[in-house]
């Protein structure tokens, strides 16, 4: 996998795996529920603020309560989606389908059916945000890739450790580049962990990804990705 703590996260995107996994997720207060957003708002590399997406690639939102309950929702297919809280933990993960890259362009097309293909992939994408803290919420949530604090983050400061462990289908992971704000910070060991030091307060965004091969024709290989968001006051 390629990774070095020195080069900013999205450029190792782009180098690593495709311009199109380098998309932002986000989720928007929306007075009692939350709008699911897509763009460049928090990538370092330029790019649309808001790239619009089809309601139809989100394939799992799971709401945790402040008692620690777990739902399910099904958010009606309309564009921005929509999904009612309030959450003390929200998960959506989505599958955007297969990107090949040409001469020309990027096209959300499967690389069997496009001319000059130079590369492609299958993206599959989460972002979870928290709200609240419960101690459900040191189990992972979904099945994709996920970034889960082993401990209460809304009483972290700055100089504090932020301590995460890192999930595929609900197991932990090692070899997954973490970033934070942008910047890789380094990659998971053995156990799925790794530690990051908080350097501000306001909104942390912290991401990790990961490529694996795929014998599929339609893409070269699988890219997942997921962001974790939090406030600190």
């Amino acid at each position: 996998m390629c990774a070095s703590p020195r080069v900013p996260f999205a450029l190792l995107l782009m180098l690593c795996t495709t311009v199109s996994s380098a998309h932002d997720y986000w989720l928007d207060d929306d007075g009692d529920g939350y709008l699911l957003y897509r763009g460049h708002r928090h990538s370092s590399h330029q790019g649309e603020r808001i790239v619009p997406y089809d309601p139809a690639i989100i394939q799992r939102v799971t709401c945790v309560s402040a008692a620690g309950q777990t739902e399910r929702i099904t958010p009606a297919r309309v564009y921005p989606t929509r999904i009612p809280g309030p959450c003390a933990a929200l998960l959506v993960e989505a599958d955007s389908g297969s990107w090949t890259q040409t001469l020309t362009g990027t096209t959300n097309q499967p690389r069997d059916e496009v001319f000059g293909a130079l590369r492609s992939w299958h993206a599959l994408e989460g972002v979870k945000r928290l709200e609240t803290w419960s101690p459900a919420l040191r189990r992972s949530l979904g099945g994709g890739l996920e970034l889960t604090p082993t401990s209460d983050p809304f009483r972290l400061r700055p100089g504090d450790k932020l301590r995460l462990v890192v999930t595929l289908q609900g197991r932990p992971y090692a070899g997954v580049t973490v970033a934070y704000d942008g910047e890789a910070r380094g990659v998971t060991g053995d156990d799925g962990r790794i530690n990051l030091r908080i350097r501000h307060t306001g909104t942390q965004v912290i991401t990790a990804s990961l490529d694996q091969p795929t014998l599929d024709s339609s893409a070269d290989k699988r890219v997942r990705s997921t962001a974790l968001f939090f406030d600190l006051p």
